[in-house]
């Protein structure tokens, strides 16, 4: 394996130093923030300054350790950060992913390296107000599953900064415009207001249990046979904007309360309400067209009204041959 020793961040005594602010050579009196060993400033014309090891040796964690050097100095000094925006995503389903906030810059108060939290141990700190901030700096490590899920658990609001890709010689400059910009190398990890809103909709939706391939009482009205159902696959994991979650045969559908964005909690229940009852209903199917003339959409006998336990309903004349019922429009 390769690692790089060229770094540009580097440990004088206490101090965080950059290698712009040292003499060169080992009059530096730098250390490697990994493995201690003493370094070299590199200064001259061609290549970007940098600190190497004095020994030539590779050193595995270096130049990871020197950008997080380069963090802590970099935010201290400018005192804000540019977060990425921040999407709900919706497991178990194919509704699209709703938006929460916008990219936006953040105000710094203080930034730690490097500390332990619980299980948790993140590259950087960012405190802002009374909130934190774990900042992931991904060179040739990037967060695995089992950090992912500890994060996670602890319900810690956490952005990876993917740098596996970027030349190993990154200047000051450039760090900094990454810190500073929303740029594609950020990506949340985990958002604590995320998993909030989160809540929030599956709190808004119904428990509709999925039977051959139906759901039914559907708000929306998708199909009708009998009664209003949907198609679990076509409809509602087809795109239905209220479909929250389809898992362990239910479908968690939030049609009845109208709630599809995040905009939709600030609208009252009524509004919403009125505001959908203006959408185009579906097509209305050949079965209940049938079934508007008076005709069972399964054996084209004729159809009688009923009294049943329930109340009134609709039921074939061919019964018991035809076992077709409606309910019915009129009551």
């Amino acid at each position: 394996m390769v690692y790089y020793s060229n770094l540009i961040y580097a440990k004088k005594g206490d101090e965080i130093v950059s290698v712009d602010d040292v003499e060169s050579g080992l009059a530096c009196g730098c250390t490697c923030p990994a493995c201690g060993e003493k370094l070299v400033a590199k200064k001259g014309d061609k290549r970007i300054h940098h600190f190497a090891h004095y020994s030539k040796k590779d050193c595995e964690y270096g130049y990871e350790s020197s950008l997080h050097l380069a963090a802590k100095d970099i935010l201290s000094k400018a005192k804000r950060f540019v977060i990425p925006a921040v999407y709900i995503e919706f497991p178990d389903t194919n509704k699209g992913k709703e938006i929460i906030s916008e990219a936006c810059e953040i105000t710094i108060d203080k930034v730690e390296l490097e500390k332990r939290f619980d299980n948790i141990i993140p590259d950087v700190v960012i405190y802002s107000g009374n909130k934190q901030l774990f900042v992931e700096i991904y060179v040739t490590h990037k967060v695995d599953d089992e950090k992912r899920e500890i994060i996670k658990k602890a319900d810690c609001s956490t952005i990876e900064i993917d740098l596996s890709k970027k030349d190993r010689l990154l200047s000051r400059e450039e760090i900094s415009d990454l810190f500073m910009s929303d740029c594609p190398e950020k990506k949340w990890i985990h958002n604590s207001i995320e998993k909030k809103y989160l809540k929030k909709f599956y709190r808004y939706g119904d428990i509709r249990p999925i039977i051959r391939d139906r759901v039914y009482d559907c708000p929306l009205k998708m199909r009708w046979y009998g009664k209003y159902y949907a198609d679990d696959f076509e409809d509602c994991l087809g795109g239905c904007k209220y479909c929250l979650r389809a898992s362990g045969g239910n479908v968690l559908c939030s049609g009845r309360r109208r709630i599809a964005t995040v905009s939709d909690f600030k609208i009252p229940e009524e509004e919403r309400l009125r505001i959908n009852e203006s959408e185009p209903d579906p097509p209305i199917s050949p079965d209940l067209k049938k079934v508007y003339k008076g005709i069972c959409p399964a054996c084209n006998g004729k159809l009688v009204k009923r009294n049943g336990r329930n109340g009134k309903f609709l039921g074939c004349s061919n019964y018991p041959r035809c076992l077709f019922t409606a309910s019915c429009f009129d009551d």
